[in-house]
């Protein structure tokens, strides 16, 4: 049982291995939008800006032209918008006041009104590149589908630039094409080898695409071009996670956590991954750290845990045969999952191990509740049946014990230590016969494996077939 345990908490530990760069890797992980100041590949400080032609000191518009791109140049972006609508006015067959009407709501951060004037500055002019990377950046959130159009275009008018084919992979895996994502990163990395933002957004969609092989390749190769990079060790920890180098996974995740010590999530995994190889008291002593964090926050201690880290814990006591300890962190277990639209085979699992630790607790009505509950959420739980024969038996319902085990059949074939638990409650019932066909059935398919068990089966066969008048069978 606690194997089966180990691998749920590990499954539910990576389930959201696709996501975890966004989360964490804000530094690397590039957006690729306007609205996202500060990232040297997609803000709006940032965004191909053409300047407006000099020499035209002839132009009427000259005036407004100087004092616009004045504003542009010191990012007074509202100052701006009023000037350039009045050249672009006046200049309806101009494509660059319209562009710099696009740059200027970008800096805004309004690209509801910014996508408009990038694409009449493209009707007026379809190779200005400019105009094209930054209506793809301008739609990448809302729509990167189209952003997908804009990009390819500017990546044709832009030849041997990384950044538009950088971006176009950015799109086409926003809109679920991640293997021609992968592609047009590869070809961005071959422009621009050491360029870590395009790096790390390949090796992310490799293991989003499950080719860890490849993304483990990748990672290391940005660790070796960034060493310090905290992202870039949580890549490798998640890659290795899922190659199934645990132990690797751990020291990795361990490297990470010094750089990133708030990193619940991550500190999460590491406790996940130390369980999964039996090292129980190194797990607890994570989990225990975001106890501390808690505290720290002004939690009380484990308030941000949820439901899967206090099952975590739980399921660690019960590998340690803390019973009181298991059931106090299910219990909370419960409670976390009952305050969310949690997934009902998970919660099954759930109330089928709080069920086994209410038996080791001897408490068998609560047991039998729990399990109970663990067979409505999911009826082919028969792990959840197995235990019920268990909890009938040990608390004296042989009638149950019995029922139970019939309905079990039905979906089985009965094993060894099933024929034993019946023979044992026929047995209690006075059901002579049935009892002692079950412990010749137990006696022929045990073969050695439980010999206290088969001593007292043999025994109590010897005694029945006495009292019924048979001999024992050969």
């Amino acid at each position: 049982m606690l194997s089966s345990i180990r691998a749920h908490i590990k499954l539910a530990a990576l389930v959201s291995i696709v996501y975890f760069a966004s989360l964490c890797a804000p530094a690397l992980h590039s957006q690729a939008s306007p609205a996202a100041p500060g990232n040297p590949r997609s803000s709006a400080a940032s965004q191909s800006k053409p300047r407006q032609a000099s020499g035209a000191s002839a132009d009427p518009l000259a005036p407004l032209l100087a004092q616009a791109q004045a504003a542009l140049d010191r990012s007074d972006f509202a100052a701006a918008i009023p000037l350039l609508e009045e050249i672009a006015e006046a200049k309806p067959n101009d494509a660059l006041p319209h562009f710099e009407l696009g740059f200027a709501y970008s800096g805004l951060k309004k690209n509801a009104e910014a996508i408009p004037e990038y694409r009449r500055a493209i009707a007026l002019d379809p190779n200005l590149a400019p105009a094209q990377l930054n209506l793809g950046i301008a739609l990448l959130d809302s729509d990167p589908a189209a952003a997908v159009e804009a990009f390819a275009s500017a990546a044709k008018l832009m030849l041997g630039q990384a950044r538009p084919i950088y971006l176009l992979g950015e799109a086409l895996e926003r809109s679920g094409k991640r293997s021609e994502a992968i592609e047009q990163y590869r070809a961005a990395l071959a422009l621009a080898p050491k360029d870590d933002v395009i790096l790390f957004a390949l090796a992310r969609a490799l293991l989003a695409d499950k080719q860890s092989f490849a993304a483990e390749s990748a990672f290391r190769e940005l660790r070796a071009l960034k060493p310090d990079s905290a992202p870039a060790q949580l890549g490798l920890a998640e890659t290795l996670l899922s190659e199934r180098k645990t132990a690797e996974a751990v020291d990795v995740f361990r490297d990470y956590l010094l750089k990133s010590p708030d990193d619940r999530h991550a500190r999460f995994e590491r406790a996940a991954a130390l369980q999964d190889l039996s090292r129980a008291d190194e797990s607890l002593a994570e989990l225990d750290k975001l106890d501390q964090l808690d505290r720290l926050d002004g939690l009380d201690p484990g308030a941000s845990s949820s439901a899967e880290g206090l099952t975590l814990r739980g399921s660690i006591y019960m590998q340690q045969k803390k019973w009181s300890e298991a059931a106090a962190a299910f219990e909370k277990a419960l409670a976390a999952s009952s305050n969310t639209q949690g997934d009902a085979q998970a919660d099954a699992q759930l109330h089928l191990w709080m069920g086994h630790t209410k038996m080791e607790l001897h408490d068998y009505a609560a047991a039998e509740k729990e399990l109970r509950r663990s067979l409505e959420l999911a009826p082919a739980n028969f792990d959840a049946l197995r235990e019920l024969v268990s909890v009938y038996y040990l608390s004296g319902q042989y009638e149950a014990t019995v029922s139970t085990l019939d309905l079990l059949a039905q979906h089985e074939t009965p094993g060894a230590l099933d024929w034993f638990f019946r023979a044992l409650s026929c047995d209690k019932l006075g059901r002579k016969p049935e009892a002692a066909a079950a412990y010749q059935k137990f006696l022929e398919m045990d073969r050695g494996q439980r010999p206290d068990q088969e001593f007292q089966a043999q025994a109590r066969l010897t005694l029945l077939l006495r009292e019924l008048g048979r001999s024992p069978r050969k």
